[in-house]
């Protein structure tokens, strides 16, 4: 019988027996290869939590990482996408890029525009006529407020002998000057020409006149016209309306002709007009009345009342009248029976509002009621 020391032995050796036999064939591996978690369930089993936690967090990231082939279609629609929202800032640029250059052509514009006027406000008579032609006649560019001041520096070199009697501008309007004795209203009709019209105040503040357009002045002919319509005018408003005086009509009649005076210095040549005082008067008027018995025997009656005139007549419808200073008037018949007049002053230097001043019995030779 075996003891017990034998029983215990021989259990060891049988353990140690079936041990060897379970090794399998791949001993031969690295111990390496036979240590990782990979290759023994049982060791993962056996790993720390710590371990196993890390482990899952690299896989995610590998997954991550993990490339996904997209779909062309997908492809091209997210690059155009992309193009778009590019484009879209690049217009905002562009419109801001516009805006600027923009702001920067009416910043030189303006600049330019101020740089024309300084020279405006600094020239003489010749070199406002320069920009009169240049930019008003040749159609430069011009802005308003510099055509508005070309005009307004032009007209005051016209008007500058009418300061002794107190020329300024209009409080209430911009294109009118004004004076103690009457205004003046400037404006340019479509050939740019320069029209100046006159208002006169009235002795009856119940009766109002109009304003009269009396000269026209052309910048590129260098010539003025006087409307001698509107001088017959300002003899019925004084000798037949009675809305001015007389004293009125000689101080305007007076002023007018310094102003003519003054542009033919400038170099503008006057048309022969009825306001000229500026040589002796030999004119022929044709009035748009008729030659009547009343007309004729109220004239007889104050020559043969004033020892210095006299009346004859001369031949059928045709009568001189004579009168002081030289001066005389030959009045006959057209053939449509209207006035014809012959004006001479002799050697007296006088405008038709002059003399018809001087000689008020004559006027309904011209104007009068109809």
């Amino acid at each position: 019988m075996m003891n017990e020391h034998d029983k215990l032995e021989s259990t060891e050796k049988e353990a140690t027996t079936i041990e060897e036999t379970s090794v399998p064939d791949t001993m031969d591996q690295s111990d390496e290869e036979q240590s990782h978690p990979l290759y023994s369930e049982e060791v993962m089993e056996e790993e720390p939590a710590e371990y196993t936690e890390t482990l899952t967090e690299e896989t995610k990231i590998h997954q991550k990482e993990t490339i996904v082939p997209q779909n062309k279609e997908d492809f091209d629609n997210q690059k155009n996408h992309e193009l778009v929202e590019n484009q879209a800032y690049l217009d905002g640029k562009e419109r801001d890029h516009q805006d600027i250059v923009s702001l920067i052509h009416t910043a030189e514009a303006e600049l330019a525009d101020l740089r024309l006027r300084k020279y405006l406000i600094e020239s003489d008579f010749n070199e406002l006529l320069e920009a009169y032609d240049r930019y008003l006649l040749e159609g430069e560019p011009i802005s308003p407020i510099g055509k508005t001041s070309l005009v307004e520096y032009f007209t005051y070199e016209l008007l500058k002998p009418l300061n002794d009697i107190g020329l300024e501008l209009s409080s209430t309007t911009y294109d009118t000057w004004e004076t103690r004795h009457f205004s003046i209203n400037y404006a340019m009709n479509e050939q740019n020409e320069l029209l100046l019209s006159f208002v006169l105040p009235t002795i009856d503040q119940r009766y109002q006149v109009d304003s009269m357009t009396l000269l026209k002045i052309s910048p590129e002919k260098m010539e003025i016209d006087v409307q001698d319509d509107r001088v017959l005018a300002l003899i019925r408003y004084w000798s037949v309306d009675r809305v001015f005086s007389a004293g009125q009509i000689t101080i305007f009649n007076h002023k007018l002709n310094q102003l003519l005076n003054h542009a033919r210095k400038l170099g503008f040549v006057v048309n022969q007009t009825l306001l000229d005082n500026t040589k002796p008067l030999r004119l022929n008027l044709q009035s748009e009345f008729e030659l009547t018995d009343q007309v004729l025997d109220d004239i007889f009656i104050v020559a043969m009342k004033n020892p210095n005139y006299d009346m004859e007549k001369i031949e059928e419808d045709n009568y001189q009248v004579l009168l002081d200073k030289g001066q005389s008037l030959t009045i006959s018949k057209s053939e449509n029976n209207q006035t014809v007049l012959s004006v001479s002053s002799g050697d007296y230097h006088r405008s038709v509002i002059d003399f018809f001043i001087n000689y008020e019995f004559l006027v309904p030779l011209m104007v009068r009621k109809s």
